[in-house]
């Protein structure tokens, strides 16, 4: 619902502007682009498997990847650039992203169905990017390496076992993170007017591993949570105004 919103926005705020076939030159103008949609999980897991014992019981975990552990969430990005050529621009952009997860069967204390409850995943992130425009027509396709910082909020987990009664409230997983992120987009845009372009884009990020938390120290399960890097595609709606 939300990206339909922003898509609706864009359409309201382009019907305001006299329409042209033509787009200007890139160089020395500024612009402000804001995009709204989600990520497409590929790959990289929240924890690995591990088998050890949990209140003296035999404990198996079995490895879940974000895929698996967080729902679809909302990307909301701000960008400023700037033409540093008349189809080329140097852009910063800060974005925030949200996920949420579901309870799900992680694994198994003395045969008995271990659960996992993570906390909701948030995410400030900031990126530096070169994007270069192909075409002379008003829709144009473009290009742009990124590279950047995400800001990842604390990732606490409530282990469960319903068979037992048994639940560990708030395990230390991942400590708040800064992480490294690199990539590229591949966009469309079409220039309504030679103010405003409405667009759709997709990319490819990687973002290193999270800072993880001791919280199962002693159980042999330690070394699950040593990962937390993933690969993503954001999918953004886009409407950008040049002046």
């Amino acid at each position: 619902m939300r990206v339909h919103r922003v898509v609706m926005a864009t359409a309201l705020a382009a019907a305001f502007v006299p329409g042209s076939a033509s787009a200007e030159g890139l160089a020395g103008r500024w612009s402000l682009a804001v995009q709204g949609g989600t990520d497409v999980e590929l790959s990289g897991n929240v924890h690995e498997g591990g088998a050890g014992a949990v209140l003296g019981l035999p404990t198996r975990v079995e490895s879940r990847s974000f895929k698996d552990v967080y729902g679809p969430g909302f990307r909301g990005q701000l960008s400023i650039g700037y033409g540093v050529g008349a189809a080329k621009e140097v852009f910063v952009r800060g974005s925030y992203y949200k996920m949420n997860a579901d309870t799900l069967q992680v694994g198994t204390v003395a045969g008995l169905v271990l659960n996992a409850d993570f906390s909701e995943y948030k995410e400030w992130g900031a990126e530096l990017g070169y994007r270069i425009h192909f075409g002379t027509t008003a829709f144009k396709p473009y290009v742009a390496p990124v590279v950047g910082l995400r800001f990842i909020s604390k990732l606490p987990a409530t282990f469960s076992v319903p068979a037992a009664s048994v639940v560990l409230i708030d395990v230390p997983f991942y400590d708040s993170s800064t992480v490294g992120v690199f990539g590229a987009d591949l966009g469309f845009s079409y220039d309504v007017s030679p103010s405003v372009a409405l667009g759709i884009e997709a990319g490819l990020r990687y973002q290193t591993g999270l800072s993880d938390l001791e919280g199962l120290l002693g159980t042999g399960l330690e070394n699950i949570n040593d990962v937390g890097s993933r690969w993503s595609v954001p999918v953004l709606a886009t409407v950008t105004f040049r002046f």
